[in-house]
């Protein structure tokens, strides 16, 4: 490997650390991100940290300020919706292909995840962000456009992100059980319809659930 291409391994590798402390919410919203702190933490020269400090600044994550260097982006309502907004476009695309072109052995391993999720304590919100992600990449990524898959996969990337330190109601979570099932059985039905209506009303009731908190945490 050449010099190049381990310099772009490690940033990849350091990038991805760095949002999954975000995501997590180990680096928490306002809190600063020092280069020689991060640099020494994941064993790196600075060059690479500022490096993925401009990327995750590009995408939203985190603001570069003159004075104030690096600090982990607020999220805010609008933010929210604005992600929203795009992913109620996108869902229904994604969804009807998969319902009509799913192959058996990618609905079993759906329904793999899924059994995984559901064996999942409540509380163990940052594994079941994890693996509800997976489960929604699963049925985009087999899909033909490419582009529209990464555009999705970077938005839900995004809502992990903002939604760290967002809970979810027992309510919320039971709902989020049933529209699971409720996907899995309009793709094992070759149902496009019965699973547009599903994600709609799954898409609907995670945008509620989020923007009733931010409203109540003032943000």
């Amino acid at each position: 490997m050449n010099a190049f291409n381990k310099s772009q391994d490690q940033e990849a590798s350091l990038y991805e650390a760095v949002l999954n402390e975000i995501s997590t919410g180990q680096l928490e919203a306002g809190q600063r991100l020092k280069v020689s702190e991060l640099a020494k933490r994941f064993g790196v020269s600075t060059s690479p940290v500022r490096e993925v400090l401009r990327l995750l600044q590009g995408e939203g994550f985190v603001e570069i300020h003159p004075n104030r260097g690096a600090v982990v982006k607020q999220a805010n309502a609008n933010t929210i919706q604005n992600i929203f907004e795009v992913l109620q476009l996108l869902e229904p695309y994604f969804v009807t292909w998969f319902a009509d072109y799913a192959q058996p052995e990618m609905i079993a391993e759906l329904e793999e995840i899924q059994r995984k999720v559901e064996a999942l304590p409540s509380a163990d919100l940052i594994e079941f962000r994890k693996l509800d992600l997976e489960f929604h990449w699963l049925i985009c990524r087999q899909h033909y456009n490419q582009v529209a898959a990464d555009l999705w996969k970077k938005l839900r990337t995004a809502l992990n992100v903002h939604a760290a330190k967002l809970r979810i109601s027992p309510v919320r979570y039971q709902a989020i059980m049933e529209e699971h099932r409720e996907l899995l059985a309009a793709f094992n039905a070759n149902d496009a319809a019965r699973a547009e209506a599903a994600i709609n009303k799954h898409v609907s009731g995670s945008f509620t659930q989020m923007s009733q908190q931010m409203r109540a945490l003032g943000l």
